[in-house]
């Protein structure tokens, strides 16, 4: 079991993928919880959804997953994404050493439950 370093001279630094209905929700948590917690990018592959969002928030948005992770220094993903494509999004996060919460259901099939978890767990 690895042990992970407390964050605590600084917010967390999140980012939000997928806009849609959901995503308010965890919005509404980061901002109850703005001590903590800052949304530091937001992405979405609806140009419209995403850019009335960023308009709101006024961060950086993206409509590439990939591209927001290499280019923004983040601690959390949440994926308010169907649940279908979390796994692979998943696996993305953990190969750029950033931490995942997934909307429900994490997976639709038990093998790509698994790969998840597998993939954090070889990221550390």
């Amino acid at each position: 079991m690895q042990n992970f370093s407390t964050i605590s001279t600084r917010k967390i630094k999140v980012a939000v993928v997928g806009c849609g209905r959901i995503s308010k929700n965890h919005f509404g948590s980061i901002d109850q919880h703005s001590q903590n917690l800052e949304l530091v990018a937001i992405c979405d592959t609806n140009s419209d959804v995403l850019s009335a969002h960023a308009d709101l928030y006024k961060v950086p948005a993206y409509t590439n997953m990939a591209e927001m992770l290499s280019n923004e220094q983040i601690d959390l993903v949440i994926l308010c994404t169907p649940s279908g494509i979390h796994p692979d999004q998943t696996v993305l996060a953990a190969q750029h050493k950033v931490h995942v919460l997934t909307e429900k259901p994490m997976a639709t099939r038990w093998a790509d439950g698994v790969r998840m978890v597998k993939a954090c767990d070889q990221a550390g």
